[in-house]
């Protein structure tokens, strides 16, 4: 009868055993990399284009549009108190010009679109993502609501009262004209813009907040 060797049956068999848990370790270590690797990417691209929104905010923005609104008040006055003169024609020109922006979030609609954004463990950042996207959504539909409503009611205006953009006409006018319906719908006019440099000066705040909370994670994505 032949011996066995038990030594050799259990060598082998731990070998066995080694040889694949070490290969399933290295497997997960290997995806664990790649996952934290395309989290770094996502988050070093979501960065750059929050750092974007904030520069278009900061330095164009907000000060264009409040300054369109200041110009809009002083319309308001004028077409209220039936006085401006040729004037009036150069500040009734403001409304005319429209300036509305909402972050692209185009990685952040891809995290969402791809299901990818699960993969970020960081329940903090995952919610100041969301609630940015969910912001830059409202901001784009105040945008379209604004247009909606010039093109509506703004537009068909001026074309029914021509003279109000004509300044020779103009000039010729005596005070006294009935400007109500044209106060009332500038006036609902002028309330969007107040609104939209408030909701973009929040957006500011939120995309600073969620830069900073980005910029936590960057240092590691540069190793």
């Amino acid at each position: 009868m032949q011996k066995i060797n038990w030594l050799d049956h259990l060598v082998n068999f731990l070998s066995v055993i080694i040889g694949v848990s070490l290969a399933f370790v290295i497997s997960n270590k290997s995806e664990q990399f790649k996952l934290d690797r395309e989290f770094k990417l996502n988050v070093e691209a979501i960065l750059e284009e929050v750092n974007s929104d904030i520069r278009n905010f900061e330095t164009y923005q907000i000060p264009d549009n409040r300054e369109k609104l200041e110009r809009q008040n002083q319309a308001l006055r004028l077409v209220s108190e039936n006085t401006g003169g040729d004037s009036l024609t150069q500040y009734l020109q403001v409304f005319f010009d429209i300036n509305n922006y909402s972050p692209t979030n185009t990685t952040i609609n891809s995290l969402i679109t791809s299901g990818k954004l699960d993969l970020i463990n960081d329940f903090e950042l995952k919610k100041m993502i969301l609630s940015y996207q969910i912001f830059a959504q409202e901001l784009e539909a105040q945008g379209d609501f604004q247009v909606e409503y010039f093109m509506d009611r703004i537009i068909p205006w001026f074309i029914k009262n021509p003279s109000f953009l004509i300044e020779e006409q103009k000039s010729k006018q005596k005070d006294g004209r009935d400007n109500t319906d044209l106060v009332f719908i500038l006036t609902f006019y002028n309330s969007f813009l107040a609104s939209k440099v408030g909701k973009y000066e929040e957006a500011l705040i939120q995309a600073k907040a969620l830069r900073d909370k980005l910029e936590m994670y960057v240092p590691k994505a540069e190793n």
